[in-house]
């Protein structure tokens, strides 16, 4: 008789495909706040905070009666602030792709980007100006392909892009549904000023979500181990 934890198994009592289909999908969540000029606001009030503690201890006890603490004023601000700052934040929920959604980033026939044709090599006989002519093909064709990459990384972030949610509300994709992220506005977002980095953080969570196959880690605390003792 085994003594192995699990007995063998018929086809017919663990239903393969079943399994497969109930996955879920990893995602990961990006945090964009489109206002990141107020950083320069908020150093200004914390060199102001800096400054009300330097006097405060400075004078010591022999500031007037009549002198006004400015913290109770500067901590008003600072609030005013934070809720200005988290309106001005969108979190982003990103899925991982399937390899069907990423070559149609991939095919122009499906609303994709392809990579430009690579240039042919010349016979090696056929002289040194075709040779340097090829390789001005190769120069032109390393940036055509190079454009090309960074336009298909918005073909991406817009496939993958679940929900978005702000202090307005939440905007969340249907399964099967169409884009709420659109590839023009994946683009709009990338050429503002900060939107480079942005959207490389978008696309990086992607990425993050399709190589997230990790193990949990076993409990080692006794509380949470799943053995006991008599």
């Amino acid at each position: 008789m085994s003594t192995d934890k699990h007995e063998n198994i018929t086809p017919d009592a663990f239903d393969l495909m079943a399994w497969i289909e109930s996955g879920t999908v990893a995602t990961r969540q990006v945090v964009i706040h489109n206002n990141p000029a107020m950083l320069v606001e908020y150093e200004a009030l914390e060199a102001e905070y800096t400054a009300a503690d330097k006097a405060a201890a400075d004078a010591g006890g022999d500031a007037p009666m009549s002198a006004v603490d400015p913290h109770r004023d500067i901590d008003k601000r600072m609030k005013a602030w934070r809720k200005r700052w988290e309106a001005s934040q969108a979190t982003w929920t990103v899925r991982a792709l399937d390899y069907d959604d990423i070559d149609a980033t991939c095919d122009p026939e499906r609303g994709g980007v392809a990579d430009p044709k690579r240039p042919v090599p010349p016979p090696e006989k056929a002289g040194q100006k075709a040779a340097e002519r090829f390789m001005e093909k190769v120069n032109v064709w390393t940036k055509g392909k190079a454009a090309a990459e960074r336009e298909r990384r918005l073909y991406i972030v817009s496939a993958a892009v679940t929900a978005i949610e702000t202090s307005k509300g939440r905007l969340e994709r249907e399964p099967g549904g169409e884009p709420i992220a659109t590839v023009e506005a994946v683009r709009a977002l990338r050429d503002r000023p900060h939107g480079e980095k942005w959207v490389q953080k978008l696309y990086d969570a992607v990425n993050a979500a399709m190589e997230s196959d990790v193990e949990v880690p076993r409990p080692t605390s006794p509380e949470r181990s799943t053995t006991t003792q008599d």
